[in-house]
């Protein structure tokens, strides 16, 4: 069996030295030699972990085999570990790899734990599997929360306005992007319809900042950075409102009758508009209608948390299939994030705290950041105990 291995006969040469100077291996050595004690309980302590597969242990010209796989001696087994990884493929990858010649008790975990410690693998990971979804509370009343974001339209800035409750949005155009101009087109909304209880936005630099936390005597919430996903109502709305104006320039039309349209058609799986649900009444359009059906009516909160609670629920049921939720992480937690472009580094950082449900804050040495925990993927890494990193080897062991 040893004509069979694919190494120099200086590779088993050393192999022989070392299993010759392990103890464990001499000891094992003896048992094979003289056979089994039928009783576990009767085999030397620092051998007993062999008892169960005794029957496939062999000892050939100084090397012993487990089948066809040859046992390595303590002190070479970080050595093999490192050869098993030098290409850095992943961990069942190098599993497969290390079954198909080695053994040793615990291999499969020391080569899982020494690739999860590897500086190389944990830099270009792979993205992690999408959690199941968490929706936004449902509002109890119109205009309660809204959600707030920029957009652009052919070099021009736009604020969007959406209430969580009706749908129902508002577009302004910008002169230009400073917090200033942002809360002077909010402040006259809020005039409109009232001050809302909770505006969500993204972390941009007009809602981060001192004039803005000046401004808002209501909730502010943000979403997590560069997840836009955690803000999909208000990142939808942009879409929508994108999309009608393009087609509003290429038909000729005016936009603002699109969005009057828009207002009041009756969302799917509701029979009320979002203008019906915000200001319980229809809003007049060039379309012919009836002077009663522009009458006030008031549409029951109770009827539109259900249909929202409906809505939502049809949602969570198909976006949670192949889902996964992502395990907590604590205060001292290791971790490496997420870039925001693919072919980037992911980072090093330490958890600080957990900022909600699924945002955490994350010091990354010269600064913190707040990442969503889909961004944050756990490492075993620690500035102590790294795998240190290999030279290529060409050798045949």
């Amino acid at each position: 069996m040893i004509d069979e291995l694919p190494i120099s006969e200086e590779r088993i040469s050393e192999l022989q030295e070392h299993t010759r100077k392990d103890q464990q291996m001499q000891e094992l050595k003896e048992v094979i030699q003289e056979g089994w004690p039928n009783n576990k309980w009767n085999v030397p302590s620092n051998v007993s972990i062999y008892f169960d597969i005794r029957d496939e242990l062999t000892l050939q010209n100084g090397l012993l085999f487990k089948g066809e796989r040859v046992i390595i001696p303590k002190s070479l087994r970080t050595r093999m570990i490192k050869k098993i990884h030098s290409s850095h493929i992943g961990i069942e990858g190098c599993l497969r790899r290390a079954r198909e010649s080695l053994y040793w008790p615990g291999m499969n975990a020391e080569v899982k734990d020494y690739i999860q410690r590897c500086e190389t693998c944990r830099t270009f990971e792979r993205k992690q599997q999408k959690e199941t979804l968490i929706s936004h509370e449902i509002p109890s009343r119109p205009w309660s929360k809204v959600g707030i974001d920029l957009m652009t339209f052919q070099s021009k800035n736009y604020l969007v306005t959406v209430d969580y409750y009706s749908n129902y949005w508002e577009v302004d155009y910008l002169e230009d992007t400073l917090a200033l101009t942002v809360i002077r087109k909010l402040r006259a909304q809020f005039a409109r319809h009232g001050i809302p209880d909770v505006c969500f936005t993204d972390n941009g630099p007009q809602f981060d900042c001192g004039e803005f936390r000046k401004f808002s005597n209501f909730k502010h919430d943000t979403s997590s950075p560069l997840y836009a996903q955690s803000n999909g109502k208000v990142e939808q709305t942009v879409q929508t409102v994108q999309r009608l104006m393009k087609k509003s320039k290429f038909d000729k039309k005016d936009p603002y009758l699109a969005f009057l349209d828009f207002r009041n058609t009756p969302t799917e799986g509701f029979d009320n508009s979002p203008a019906e649900k915000l200001m319980n009444r229809k809003t007049r359009t060039p379309l012919p209608t009836k002077e009663s059906l522009l009458k006030p009516k008031v549409i029951t909160p109770n009827k539109v948390q259900t249909e929202l609670t409906k809505q939502k629920q049809k949602q969570q049921f198909y976006y949670n299939q192949g889902t996964k939720d992502l395990p907590m992480l604590k205060n001292g937690d290791t971790v490496r994030i997420q870039p925001s472009n693919f072919n980037k580094e992911w980072k090093k950082g330490t958890i600080k705290q957990q900022v909600n449900i699924r945002s955490y804050e994350v010091d990354v040495g010269a600064r913190t950041i707040h990442r969503n925990r889909l961004q944050l993927k756990h490492t075993l890494e620690d500035d102590n105990n790294e795998p240190t990193e290999i030279e290529r080897d060409n050798s045949d062991f």
